[in-house]
């Protein structure tokens, strides 16, 4: 299988894993456990494995890398742990698992935007317009149809916003650096979960404290595990293992499968048929992904001049 199409598997995998993160987010707040608790639960249970990992196969040299990448690795922190992870698991809370899908699902027109800058990997016609028929499935799916009075959460909002921020710029860093410089996902997993988890940690514990920890029940923290080593030790895994292959705008575009896949999961974990609406929104999406990945372009730009 040539390196093109295991990106597009791995990211099909991520799509498929963070599928069910969502309801599962709605599940735990119905615990009383705060979403950045999990999140840093998340961090330090990724931390802890990868390092143990790294250090078993590798030994303490593993740890050893410039003081530039550090710097880079930082930054992945920032935008996957406080961003992204944070912003989307915070923006579950006050939004419907819908109004949380529609606007983290701009990412695909953000990151195609930020690829031609910052990658100089510019999508082809065909990716621009799926990732607006992403946004059109979304659309049908998810709001044709339903009360136009439907109130929306600034906060929720501010939240989501937040999550898109982290999403693109997590894939795009990411991209980047693999690009630039020899690739290592586990490095990236590790050390962008170790300073994201780090700067979260400390600023819970020094704004609020942690007084949710008291409505930590067993079936919270059997909920838990599932967004700290599916969605983030094995999604993220792949998704840094995608990146090192195929487009950030590509993977994105993949990952709004997650969308598919979360609906076809509601029935197993909410008890919820799906409408008719969120079935033909989905067959867009399904069209709009199928349609980006066959759309192969040259996937390794030189970079020299950036």
């Amino acid at each position: 299988m040539g390196d093109y199409w295991r990106g597009t598997l791995m990211a099909l995998s991520t799509a498929f894993i963070w599928g069910p993160t969502g309801a599962i987010a709605k599940m735990i707040t119905s615990t009383g456990l705060s979403q950045i608790s999990v999140v840093a639960y998340r961090a330090v249970v990724i931390s802890f494995v990868v390092a143990c990992w790294l250090w078993a196969t590798r030994g303490m040299s593993a740890f050893r890398v410039p003081k530039p990448m550090l710097g880079v690795y930082g930054s992945l922190g920032l935008l996957t742990i406080i961003f992204n992870a944070t912003g989307f698991m915070m923006a579950c809370v006050y939004l419907s698992v819908p109004q949380v899908l529609m606007l983290g699902y701009t990412s695909p027109i953000v990151t195609m935007a930020g690829s031609s800058l910052l990658t100089r990997e510019r999508p082809s016609p065909i990716q621009v317009m799926s990732g607006f028929l992403v946004l059109l499935g979304l659309y049908v799916g998810f709001v044709m149809g339903r009360d136009a009075d439907a109130s929306i959460s600034l906060v929720g909002l501010a939240w989501g916003s937040l999550s898109v921020i982290g999403a693109s710029g997590q894939a795009l860093l990411s991209r980047r650096v693999s690009k630039m410089a020899l690739p290592d996902p586990l490095l990236q997993l590790f050390f962008s979960h170790l300073f994201g988890g780090f700067l979260l940690i400390t600023a819970r514990t020094l704004l609020t404290g942690w007084p949710d920890l008291a409505a930590l029940t067993l079936r919270g923290f059997v909920l838990i595990q599932y967004p700290a080593l599916m969605s983030g030790l094995l999604g993220y895994g792949l998704l840094f293992s995608a990146l090192r292959l195929i487009p950030a705008h590509l993977v994105t575009l993949i990952c709004t499968l997650e969308i598919v896949f979360a609906l076809m999961m509601t029935p197993l974990l909410v008890r919820q048929i799906p409408t008719m609406n969120e079935i033909a929104g989905c067959a867009v999406i399904l069209f709009a992904v199928a349609c980006s990945v066959a759309t192969r372009k040259s996937i390794s730009p030189d970079l020299s001049g950036a």
